[in-house]
């Protein structure tokens, strides 16, 4: 899914919108010492006009993020929350996005849909839980200028509730991920 090789390392201040890239710099070299190894994949998509490019798994050291979002705030403590949802753990990606949650940051959009196309329903659900709050302008803001990706999303989500969560939501409508995508498009009407 709009996956791009980066040439040594994925850059993660180009995740992120120009005006916070500076903060995400200081941010993710505070965690970037305990890396067990360098972000090598991307995911690419706009937001707001500019191109992102996500990592697509990050694999710091997760004592050391949880020590740094103790002692962050603001945005620091968002980035370094977004960078979370990134990381290669399950555990740490779940515990970022439900204290992003209740955030009505519109940079945030990417992080949380995303997380309802990968492959842990538990995190897909609590997406699934928070969308409906989110605010529909900025969904359908998102969703207008990432048509493909949005598409992408969907195929993902259909792919992994076929494989692996048909037994447990026979009918797909009801999967977590199945419910993002609906609600996002309901933003768009």
């Amino acid at each position: 899914m709009f996956l791009v090789r980066c040439e040594a390392r994925c850059d993660e201040a180009l995740a992120f919108p120009a005006r916070l890239r500076a903060a995400v710099r200081a941010a993710a070299a505070t965690v970037a010492t305990g890396e067990r190894h360098p972000p090598r994949d991307a995911f690419v998509l706009k937001l707001d006009g500019e191109t992102l490019a996500i990592p697509y798994r990050l694999r710091y050291d997760p004592d050391l993020l949880r020590r740094e979002l103790a002692s962050s705030q603001a945005d620091a403590r968002r980035i370094l929350l977004c960078l979370g949802t990134r990381h290669d753990d399950g555990h740490v990606r779940q515990e970022c996005l439900r204290q992003l949650l209740a955030d009505e940051s519109s940079w945030l959009t990417p992080y949380l849909l995303q997380l309802a196309g990968e492959y842990v329903v538990e995190i897909a659900a609590d997406v699934a839980a928070a969308i409906g709050a989110r605010n529909p302008a900025a969904l359908r803001a998102f969703a207008v200028e990432n048509p493909a990706y949005l598409a992408a999303l969907e195929s993902r989500i259909t792919s992994y509730w076929n494989c692996y969560h048909r037994q447990a939501y026979p009918e797909r409508g009801r999967y977590p991920g199945t419910r993002v995508v609906a609600a996002v498009r309901a933003a768009m009407e």
